[in-house]
């Protein structure tokens, strides 16, 4: 049992979770450009947002709001025509942009699927191999995308006035960047804790996860 909780400890770590949820992040937000909410008037009586009522003070007509229902929850073709219309382009540009994001935003999350994955895999697996995954070519390469992805959106937002998604934006920007410098942290050690463990004269007595064994009483 106690092995099994410092294998978790060993597979399991920050930066693996932490791949996880760009991944996560990407694939979603790369989705909901190609997967548009259809807008739905909500006819029930506590959602309509204005009446008129006639002399007698009855009620005569109601005023029922348009959501968009679906997947997400939003229209982003009529979000992003809104948007480039401001800014006078027709929405042909607005449309080629969109789905040119949503189609590398789908990308990005596919890599850090795959860092996710490579994350976890055993060690023995991944031992003397060379390759983009090996030297952290892929890893360098994911957060400079993402990096690269919100700049376009910091960009986006304050051409287009939006300064709630430039806040939101800008925060993911950090978020990413803590990212990156954890993820190399992180890595450098392992790689000195791999190096120390393989040295030491211990190695086969010791089950603990390299991350336990930096805690040890010496």
């Amino acid at each position: 049992m106690k092995k099994l909780v410092y294998l978790i400890d060993e597979k399991v770590n920050l930066v693996v979770i932490l791949f996880l949820f760009w991944a996560l992040f990407w694939g979603l937000n790369g989705g909901d450009k190609f997967f548009n909410g259809e807008w739905v008037r909500y006819m029930g009586r506590e959602t309509h947002k204005a009446e008129l009522v006639d002399l007698r003070g009855g009620v005569s007509y109601r005023f029922y709001t348009m959501h968009p229902t679906g997947w997400y929850g939003v229209n982003r073709d009529i979000q992003m025509i809104d948007y480039f219309k401001r800014l006078y382009l027709p929405k042909e540009y607005a449309l080629i942009s969109l789905y040119s994001i949503g189609a590398l935003e789908l990308l990005l999350g596919l890599t850090f699927s795959a860092l996710f994955v490579w994350s976890v895999l055993p060690e023995k697996m991944k031992e003397n191999k060379a390759g983009l995954f090996a030297d952290r070519t892929i890893h360098r390469l994911a957060f400079k995308g993402s990096i690269l992805v919100f700049m376009i959106f910091s960009v986006g937002d304050i051409l287009f006035g939006d300064r709630t998604e430039l806040w939101e934006h800008g925060t993911y920007l950090i978020l990413c960047l803590y990212t990156y410098d954890m993820w190399y942290r992180s890595d450098q050690f392992l790689i000195k804790m791999r190096r120390e463990k393989a040295a030491s004269d211990s190695q086969e007595a010791d089950t603990r996860s390299i991350q336990a064994t930096e805690y040890q009483q010496t």
